[in-house]
C-alpha cells in the first residue's frame, strides 16, 4: 500500500491544529490550575483534546526552520521512514522523509547533493515536488532528510487493488500525465532517468485526479547500497540494467509495464515464482503472461513497442507523445481495429466520434465506422472526403477527420519501416519458453531465488543523470481509395 493516507477528511488542517497545540502548550499553567474543576463536568475532557492534539507539536525543525516534521508516521520501509510535515512559508503539508544513511563513499555523497540541488529546482504538473534535502542524526544514527509534496489519495497501484478495471479513457489520460513528466525529465540537462518506474511510485492527487511522478531523488543512495547486486525493481527493469549500459529508453521499458498493469490489473510475469525466472524472461524477450490478456488492440500494440527487447526498437517518449493514442483530445479518434501484423497492405480501422462537441456537425459519440485503408494506395484526405461524401461528417470536419487518420497511417507505416519481420525478438521469445528456478551464471549478483512477492511500498527508488537521448521520427506518408466495412454502434 501507499505509505502516505489520506488526510482530506479532518476537520482541521494542519496549520490549524499546530497553532492551536501552541496557544495550548503556552497556557499549559492556566489550564492546569482549573484542569480539576473543567474534569467534573460531563463531555470532553481537557486531558483528551491534548491527546488529540499531541500529534500536532513539532519534534523537528529543518536547519532553514521552514519546515516542520510532526510525530506523525504515514510508512516505513527498510529503507526510509515518512512522516507528516509542514511548511512554515505556504502552510502546506509536506512529506517528511528520513533515509537511512548507507555509508556514501565521499564522491557519492557529492553526487547526491549535485542530483538533489538539481531536484529542487523542478517544477512541473506531473512531478512530485522536491522541496529540500539535509543530513541530520536521528536517535544517535545518521540520516539523510529529504521533504517533498504530500500525496494524499494513493498511488495508481492501490486504486488498481480498489477498482479492478480501469477505463480506457483513464488509462490513456493518466498515461499521457506520465509521458509529460518523462519527457519533463529527460529533456533537462542533463537528462533525468527514473530508472524505476512503477505504480507503486505513481501518485494520484485528490482534488484533480491527475498523476504525478514520485520518489525521485535517491539514486545515489541506492547505488551505494546496492552496487553489486540489482537495483530496480526485476519485473520493470528493461534488459540491458542488468548490464548497467542504458539511456532514457529503460524509462519507456518501464512505461509499458506500467501501461500493462493499468490494463490489466495484473502485475508483470507474476506467473513467475521468484526474480530469477524474472530474469530469465526479460533477458531473453520473453513477454509477461499478462500480455496476451490486453483486450483493445491499440493498448497492446504501443504497450508490445514499449517493452521490445531492443531498445533502439522502443518507443521515445517523443514518439508516445505524437502517438495517435495519446493526442490531445480532438473529438475523433482513429485506432487498430485489429492487430497488425505487418505484412499486409490493407489495415482494419475503427473510428470513434469520442465528443461530439468538439466537431462542427451532430454525431452520435456512441458509435463508430469500420473501414480498411491501404497502404499503398490511398490518401488521409481522400478517406475524409469519402466519409463525408457517405453522409458521416460535414464538409467542416474533414480536416479533423483527415488528420486523426493521418496520425494513425504515419505510425504504422513508422513501426513497419523499422520493424524487422520475423525479428530476432520473436525468435529469442520461441527459444526462450523453457524457464528454470536456477539463477544463470551470468545474472548479477543478488538476484535472489527466494519466492517472489509484490512490494507493499514503493521503497526502492533510484532514478539517475545520463545523457544520449535516442529519438525517432515519425514520417507521413499518404495512400488513396477508402472501403467502408460497415458501421458498429456501442
Amino acid at each position: 500500500t501507499s505509505v502516505y493516507t489520506d488526510i482530506a477528511d479532518k476537520r482541521l488542517t494542519i496549520h490549524e491544529k499546530w497553532t492551536r497545540g501552541q496557544r495550548q502548550e503556552g497556557k499549559q499553567k492556566q489550564d492546569d490550575a482549573t484542569a480539576s474543576e473543567d474534569n467534573k463536568s460531563p463531555g470532553k475532557t481537557g486531558s483528551d483534546e491534548n491527546e488529540e492534539e499531541a500529534g500536532m507539536k513539532a519534534v523537528s525543525t529543518s536547519p532553514s526552520g521552514r519546515f516542520l516534521k510532526f510525530d506523525i508516521e504515514l510508512g516505513r520501509g527498510s529503507f526510509k521512514t515518512v512522516y507528516k510535515g509542514l511548511d512554515t512559508e505556504t502552510w502546506v503539508e509536506v512529506a517528511w522523509c528520513e533515509l537511512q544513511d548507507r555509508k556514501l563513499s565521499k564522491a557519492e555523497r557529492q553526487r547526491f547533493k549535485e542530483e538533489a540541488e538539481m531536484l529542487k529546482g523542478l517544477q512541473h504538473p506531473n512531478i512530485v515536488r522536491f522541496y529540500d534535502f539535509w543530513e541530520s542524526p536521528v536517535k544517535g544514527k545518521k540520516c539523510i532528510v529529504l521533504v517533498t509534496e504530500l500525496m494524499t489519495s494513493g498511488t495508481l497501484k492501490t486504486y488498481l487493488k480498489r477498482f479492478k478495471v480501469m477505463k480506457p479513457k483513464v488509462l490513456r489520460s493518466w498515461c499521457r500525465q506520465i509521458l509529460k513528466g518523462l519527457h519533463f525529465l529527460h529533456t533537462r540537462t542533463p537528462p533525468i532517468i527514473h530508472r524505476d518506474l512503477k505504480c507503486d511510485n505513481i501518485f494520484i492527487t485528490g482534488p484533480t485526479g491527475s498523476v504525478k511522478i514520485g520518489d525521485l531523488g535517491l539514486a545515489t543512495l541506492k547505488r551505494a547500497s546496492f552496487a553489486k547486486s540489482v537495483i530496480g525493481t526485476p519485473e520493470f527493469m528493461a534488459p540491458e540494467m542488468y548490464e548497467e549500459h542504458y539511456d532514457e529508453a529503460v524509462d519507456v521499458y518501464a512505461f509499458g509495464m506500467c501501461m500493462l498493469e493499468m490494463a490489466t490489473s495484473e502485475y508483470p510475469y507474476s506467473e513467475c515464482q521468484n526474480a530469477a525466472q524474472i530474469y530469465r524472461k526479460v533477458t531473453s524477450g520473453v513477454k509477461p503472461a499478462s500480455y496476451n490478456k490486453v483486450m483493445v488492440p491499440e493498448i497492446k500494440e504501443i504497450i508490445g513497442e514499449c517493452i521490445r527487447h531492443r531498445w533502439e526498437e522502443r518507443y521515445s517518449i517523443k514518439d508516445l507523445l505524437n502517438h495517435a493514442f495519446f493526442a490531445e483530445d480532438t473529438g475523433v479518434r482513429v485506432e487498430l481495429a485489429e492487430e497488425d501484423d505487418g505484412k499486409k497492405a490493407s489495415i482494419a480501422l475503427r473510428l470513434w466520434v469520442e465528443d461530439a462537441r468538439k466537431l462542427k456537425g451532430k454525431y452520435k459519440d456512441s458509435g463508430a465506422i469500420e473501414f480498411t485503408f491501404d497502404l499503398e494506395r490511398e490518401v488521409p484526405e481522400g478517406v475524409a472526403q469519402e466519409m463525408v461524401d457517405s453522409g458521416f461528417f460535414l464538409e467542416s470536419d474533414v480536416k479533423i477527420v483527415s488528420k486523426s487518420i493521418r496520425d494513425r497511417v504515419a505510425l504504422i507505416k513508422w513501426r513497419r519501416e523499422r520493424t524487422v519481420f520475423g525479428s530476432e525478438g520473436e525468435m529469442e521469445e520461441k527459444g526462450a519458453r523453457t524457464q528454470t528456478n536456477a539463477v544463470p551464471q551470468d545474472a548479477p549478483a543478488g538476484l535472489a531465488q527466494g519466492n517472489r512477492t509484490e512490494p507493499e511500498e514503493a521503497d526502492s527508488v533510484p532514478m539517475t543523470l545520463l545523457s544520449n537521448t535516442p529519438s525517432s521520427t515519425a514520417t507521413t506518408t499518404t495512400c488513396e481509395q477508402l472501403q467502408f466495412l460497415h458501421v458498429t454502434h456501442g
